[in-house]
C-alpha cells in the first residue's frame, strides 16, 4: 500500500471521528461548560498519550527547548478552536457545526500561499476559493427557525465556529512549516501543553469548575472525545500533515461535514435545511476546483 493511498485512508478515519465529535461535544454540552468539557478532554487525551509515549518509546521525548512550537500549537490548534466551536454548539445543531468547518480548506489555501513554498496559489485554486466562499455565504444564510429566534445569536454561534476553523488552518500551515519531531511526540506535547493551559485557566477561574460531575452518559461522552477524538485523533492529524501537508489535510473539512450531518440526524433528530445541502455542495466544488492541478498555472 502506498503512502498516498494509506493518508486517504487515514483522512477518512480522522474525518468520521471528528464528525462524531460534534455530536458528543453537543451532548457533553448539556451538562458541562464549553470551558470544562474542553478541560476534560484534554486531560484524558494526555494521560492516553503520555501513557502510549511509554510504552512506545519507554521514556517521555519532549524537547522544552521547542516550547514555541508547542505553546503556538496549543493555543492556535486545540484550545482556541475548541473553546470557540464549543461554545457555538451551545447556539446551532451538530450538524451545522460540521458544515461549517468546510470552510477551513479556503483559509488553508490562502495561508499556505504566503507562508508554504510548495503550496502555491493558482488561477484554478482562486477560482475555487471564490465558488467556495459563495457556498459559506449560502450557509450561514438564516433559515427560518433562526429568523423566528434570534438571527443574531445564530449568525454570531456559526462565526464562532468559522473562527475555530480559521484557527485550525493556521495551525496547519504552521504544523507543516516547523515540524520539528514524530507524529506521536508532537502530539503529545502539543496536547499536554493544551491541558495544562486549560487546567491552569480553571484554576484561576473557580466558578467555572463544575458544580456536580453529571450522570454517567455524559462522562462517558467526555472519556470518548479525550480518547478517540483528541488522542487517537491528534496522533492521525500530525500523521498525515507531515507526509503530506496542510492543503491535504483541510480537505477533511468537507468529509466532516457528511458525518456530522448522519450523527446529528441519528442522535439528535436535526432537521438538514436546504441552505445546509446547497452551500456544502458549492463549498465542495470550489475545493475540488482549487485542488485540481494543471501545469503553467501559477498566477
Amino acid at each position: 500500500m502506498t503512502s498516498y493511498t494509506t493518508n486517504w485512508i487515514l483522512l477518512m478515519l480522522l474525518s468520521a471521528i471528528w464528525g462524531g465529535a460534534f455530536t458528543l461535544n453537543k451532548f457533553a454540552l448539556e451538562a458541562y461548560s464549553p470551558e470544562v468539557l474542553v478541560t476534560g478532554r484534554l486531560l484524558i487525551a494526555s494521560i492516553v498519550l503520555l501513557g502510549f509515549v511509554l510504552i512506545v518509546f519507554k521514556k517521555i521525548n519532549i524537547d522544552l527547548s521547542n516550547w514555541r512550537y508547542y505553546f503556538f500549537m496549543s493555543i492556535v490548534g486545540i484550545v482556541a478552536p475548541f473553546l470557540l466551536i464549543s461554545y457555538g454548539q451551545i447556539g446551532i445543531d451538530s450538524s451545522l457545526a460540521g458544515i461549517l468547518m468546510s470552510t477551513m480548506p479556503i483559509s488553508t489555501l490562502i495561508l499556505s500561499h504566503f507562508f508554504l513554498n510548495d503550496e502555491n496559489m493558482t488561477k484554478k485554486k482562486l477560482i475555487g476559493f471564490l465558488v467556495a466562499f459563495t457556498g459559506i455565504i449560502i450557509l450561514i444564510m438564516p433559515d427560518k427557525n433562526i429568523i423566528e429566534n434570534n438571527m443574531i445569536d445564530g449568525i454570531y454561534s456559526e462565526l464562532m465556529v468559522i473562527s475555530g476553523a480559521i484557527l485550525y488552518s493556521f495551525a496547519a500551515v504552521y504544523g507543516k512549516r516547523f515540524k520539528i519531531t514524530n507524529p506521536l511526540n508532537a502530539s503529545t506535547g502539543v496536547i499536554l501543553y493544551s491541558a495544562v493551559i486549560m487546567s491552569i485557566y480553571i484554576m484561576f477561574n473557580i466558578d467555572l469548575a463544575p458544580h456536580s460531575y453529571g450522570d454517567y452518559e455524559h462522562i462517558l461522552a467526555i472519556v470518548i472525545l479525550g480518547v478517540f477524538c483528541t488522542a487517537i485523533a491528534t496522533i492521525i492529524y500530525f500523521q498525515i500533515l507531515q507526509s503530506s501537508g496542510a492543503t491535504f489535510i483541510s480537505i477533511m473539512n468537507y468529509l466532516i461535514p457528511v458525518w456530522a450531518i448522519l450523527f446529528g440526524v441519528i442522535f439528535f433528530n436535526e432537521d438538514v435545511s436546504w441552505n445546509y445541502l446547497i452551500g456544502l455542495i458549492i463549498v465542495i466544488l470550489g475545493i475540488q476546483v482549487s485542488q485540481t492541478k494543471r501545469k503553467r498555472d501559477k498566477i
